[in-house]
């Protein structure tokens, strides 16, 4: 956020794009995140409402979609991650707008805005705030979006001590959430993941 241009459609489009193709031929790695980190400094809050409008409307397909690889919703599932991805690097001002995706209307950006919450929550952004709101409104949401808002975070609970706290706080607190990780983990176990 270090300037002041705002940014044309056709230019939040291109970065949109370059990080969908980073996850579609990488996946979600160290590298993904750090140019997500670079993109979102031409990212603004007040551009919140214009990347609502892409999670349906995604740029222009790649070349890097592959229907038979990556699924039909892959390009559409891939922009959407991205766009989750900038706002992350908002930072907590963009807290109000994942909010209320994560506990409005069932949408399949749920999950998305679910799991921002829990990495806020993990780097000790308004944790106790987030904690008490997950408790609240978690048991009530439907069980795709709680499968999907943990399924990405799981490969980094070995690695990330306070990620991991959060979710065992709230597997000993919320049965939803520990029937929802119970269910990805005994997946992965047997070596069938949804993705």
């Amino acid at each position: 956020m270090n300037s002041n241009h705002s940014m044309t459609p056709n230019e939040l489009n291109a970065i949109i794009s370059r990080l969908a193709e980073h996850l579609l031929t990488q996946g979600i790695d160290d590298r993904f995140r750090e140019l997500a980190r670079e993109e979102s400094q031409q990212v603004f809050v007040a551009q919140l409402d214009q990347l609502r409008t892409m999670f349906h409307d995604p740029p222009p397909q790649s070349d890097a979609y592959d229907v038979q690889q990556h699924g039909l919703g892959g390009w559409l599932s891939a922009c959407q991650f991205a766009i989750f991805e900038l706002i992350y690097n908002l930072g907590a001002d963009a807290l109000p707008f994942i909010r209320e995706i994560a506990w409005g209307e069932y949408d399949w950006t749920q999950g998305n805005a679910i799991e921002l919450l829990l990495r806020f929550a993990a780097e000790g952004i308004r944790t106790e705030e987030i904690l008490a709101e997950i408790k609240t409104n978690f048991p009530q949401i439907r069980y795709e979006a709680q499968l999907y808002c943990m399924q990405p975070l799981l490969p980094e609970l070995e690695q990330n001590a306070q990620l991991k706290s959060i979710f065992d706080q709230l597997r000993n607190k919320i049965e939803e959430f520990q029937e929802a990780y119970a269910e990805l983990t005994e997946e992965a176990e047997d070596g069938d993941s949804l993705n």
